[in-house]
């Protein structure tokens, strides 16, 4: 990768920064990790198999103003690790829900998707004015579920046998959070602001 994929980063956080998806992200690696299913056996779309076009469709479906698609990217290295969106946005009611993946197995469980999941619920509140962002995880997600817990998504409720996955119902918890919540949580905009302007002068002396 080079000095220019940072570049084009949306947000940056402590460990990833969200840049925009490309078409030429679809690729073996991509293929890999929508297919895994010890990464995804709770994901509603999980059950159907993905190859290169219906992995393209989804990109295309996934474009403003409906919805905003990410590359997860590790700072360090600018490795492209996972992806996160944004859909069902709605510009009235201000809400939208998301979703994310950590694929590259090398950067599992060690808070790469927490930090994701933080600035994608900031791109979502500072950027796009959303009020509300919501998703939901299967109750043995347990994974998922932990990352959730240590950003602040609150769990609001229960959807009884909601998921079909191992040959049985499982129910699912609603997780959610709103920009009020964030703002107290993790700072409003004005400190992103300065946190930002520090982690790009580190990264301009760092060369990237």
């Amino acid at each position: 990768m080079t000095a220019n994929t940072i570049r084009r980063a949306r947000v940056v956080g402590e460990k990833v920064f969200l840049r925009p998806m490309e078409r030429e992200d679809i690729n073996d690696d991509y293929l890999d990790w929508v297919n895994d299913i010890s990464l995804n056996t709770y994901i509603l779309q999980s059950a159907y198999p993905v190859n290169t076009d219906s992995a393209v469709r989804y990109y295309e479906q996934s474009q403003p103003p409906g919805a905003v698609y990410f590359a997860i990217c590790d700072i360090e290295t600018c490795t492209h690790i996972g992806n996160a969106r944004l859909s069902l946005i709605d510009p009235i009611h201000r809400v939208a829900t998301y979703g994310r993946i950590i694929g590259h197995k090398d950067f599992l469980g060690r808070g790469y998707g927490s930090d994701a999941l933080i600035q994608l619920l900031r791109f979502g509140f500072h950027k796009l004015g959303l009020n509300r962002i919501w998703s939901s995880a299967v109750t043995d997600n347990h994974a998922s579920l932990g990352s959730n817990d240590r950003v602040g998504m609150v769990r609001e409720g229960i959807l009884r046998e909601y998921v079909y996955a191992d040959g049985k119902f499982h129910d699912t918890v609603v997780l959610a959070m709103l920009r009020s919540d964030f703002d107290k949580l993790h700072g409003g905009p004005e400190v992103w602001k300065q946190r930002d302007a520090e982690r790009f002068a580190k990264m301009r002396d760092e060369g990237k």
